[in-house]
């Protein structure tokens, strides 16, 4: 059955379909707004290249959005299509695997590790929400699937289309002012559909303790629960309580083995580390001073949930975190749940936010923007632009107009403006021009070059013996290289799971020379008898600073 298209969509598809029909390698953005159809054009355009007998790659960021995807796809393409995720058994992946080498799957659609699939001939390479950091493996190997797809459609060369409402700032620049992709751009959502109306809700005077819901969101809620439609609540903290502290003393309890605070979890009682696991009972006292007087803080997903069911005690509610999603079929069965219109909330971090399409969905709510906004790391204005963006777009994708309800401290946030009112080339215009002050991609490349040990003093020792063997290169052999040196420090969470962390940041550029650099002065600081029980990486590009 053809897919039926929109003028705006079926001019992206000419246009996709006559780079593919060059039998060149090409990269092409497809820049749509949230429900614009990009998918559709997707279809399209496998609907062509099968027809071609070549592979097709599909890849998603997340499991989560595996599960949707993988419906369409199964019922357009039935046994053609071969699936790729962490999620699988490793028999499952073997006989994934067998099925695309073997001939009898065209399409392999999954995560990452879907680029490589053992096709012989590729034609066509799609990565939809490009921008999303779940995309770089951050362990050994470190790779990033978008460079691993340039790479395989270069070699077979191939159409590589990238695609996102909210695009890197790399890739939109290469599509725009870089001029280096072809680009094609969706302006309308399809059919009858419109973007929602935003609301901005400034809780800066709200008392906490009261709950994280704001009368007008409270409202919103209870309008749509007696309309019996659905609604979707973000908030990106698991846990009940996202820290524990004295009020005698001010000390915060943190985990044993890493420099963070412990996460009280309602659901077995015990404080736990995100960052190693480690868990253990409430105390009765402050471990550091001894009195009781411990103060629980901060809105988890478990505590939202909790006040949620308080305020409507008849609504159905799905919780979607990492807590709640342990088992490798939770994700499909809850989703399909909701979709079937079983639940009429579903609160969750940032797995709720990206790519879903369900048409009862005529509200969404972020509890607390500005929990993404501030960090030290220079893509956390992107990443909560895109996150806010992709959050308010899952509102009013059916015959019903939506609407979302943005709760902040910061509402002047000029970042929050933009996102509510979908504005991705007005963020991108303000974003390019820091980006070029302070030398930041695309205008350079970032290397990072972490040092981990068990022993802060030798950690921070080999990471200034580094420094000085770099000063050394660059001043002699390497004078050629430009480069730009930040650090060495610690790293923002300095201690994980008892291992002490420090970073060198180098700004540089990604060539044959500083690449050869880069392995001698590794290979030496690897053999450095003083730095013997130091791990050093490099890690260039990375998605998340250490």
């Amino acid at each position: 059955r053809r897919v039926t298209l929109s003028e705006q969509q079926q001019l992206a598809f000419e246009n996709l379909y006559r780079l593919y029909s060059e039998d060149e390698f090409r990269i092409s953005l497809l820049f749509g707004v949230t429900g614009s159809g990009k998918t559709s054009v997707f279809l399209r355009l496998i609907d062509e290249v099968l027809d071609d007998g070549k592979g097709i790659i599909v890849m998603v960021p997340e499991i989560a959005l595996t599960s949707q995807t993988l419906g369409k796809f199964h019922e357009r393409y039935g046994s053609k299509v071969a699936v790729f995720h962490s999620g699988l058994s490793l028999a499952q992946r073997m006989d994934e695997w067998k099925r695309v080498r073997d001939g009898e799957a065209q399409i392999a659609l999954g995560t990452r590790s879907a680029i490589f699939a053992p096709f012989d001939r590729i034609g066509l390479v799609i990565i939809d929400e490009e921008q999303e950091y779940t995309y770089k493996s951050e362990n050994s190997p470190r790779f990033h699937a978008r460079d691993a797809a340039r790479f395989r459609c270069g070699y077979n060369r191939a159409l590589l289309v990238l695609a996102s409402a909210t695009p890197s700032i790399e890739t939109y620049y290469n599509a725009t002012d870089g001029g280096r992709y072809d680009y094609q751009v969706l302006t309308h959502r399809y059919g009858n559909a419109i973007l929602p109306d935003v609301e901005k809700i400034d809780i800066s005077q709200m008392d906490i303790k009261d709950g994280i819901i704001s009368p007008r969101l409270y409202q919103a809620l209870r309008d749509n629960l007696e309309s019996g439609r659905q609604s979707i609540l973000l908030n990106n903290r698991r846990g009940f309580n996202t820290f524990v502290s004295c009020r005698a003393c001010n000390e915060v309890i943190t985990c044993p083995n890493c420099s963070v605070s412990m996460t009280y979890h309602s659901d077995n009682k015990r404080l736990m580390c995100h960052y190693c696991g480690y868990s253990m009972p409430v105390p009765a006292v402050c471990p550091s001073c001894g009195e009781p007087f411990l103060r629980f803080a901060g809105h988890g997903t478990q505590k939202a949930e909790e006040e949620l069911a308080r305020l409507f005690p008849e609504a159905r509610i799905l919780r979607m975190d990492a807590d709640s999603m342990t088992r490798r079929s939770s994700y499909d069965k809850k989703l399909g749940d909701f979709a079937a219109g079983l639940y009429d909330i579903m609160i969750g971090t940032q797995m709720v936010a990206k790519g879903f399409d369900f048409e009862r969905v005529t509200l969404v709510g972020v509890l607390l923007a500005d929990q993404a906004l501030y960090s030290d790391d220079f893509r956390s204005y992107e990443r909560a632009f895109s996150l806010l963006t992709q959050v308010v777009g899952r509102s009013g994708r059916g015959k019903s107009r939506g609407r979302a309800i943005i709760q902040t401290i910061t509402p002047e946030n000029p970042v929050i403006d933009m996102a509510a009112s979908q504005d991705y080339r007005k963020f991108y215009r303000n974003e390019i021009i820091l980006r070029k002050a302070m030398l930041y991609p695309p205008f350079a490349d970032l290397c990072m070059v972490g040092f981990v040990g068990s022993r802060d003093e030798e950690v921070s020792r080999a990471a200034g013996n580094f420094l000085e063997r770099l000063k050394y290169y660059t001043q002699r052999d390497y004078s050629d290289v430009p480069i730009r040196v930040l650090g060495p420090s610690p790293a923002s969470v300095k201690k994980v799971s008892g291992r002490y962390r420090y970073k060198i940041i180098l700004k540089c550029r990604n060539n044959a020379r500083f690449r050869e650099m880069m392995h001698l002065l590794l290979c030496e600081s690897g053999s450095d008898p003083q730095s013997k029980e130091v791990t050093t990486f490099a890690d260039l590009n990375p998605e998340n600073v250490l």
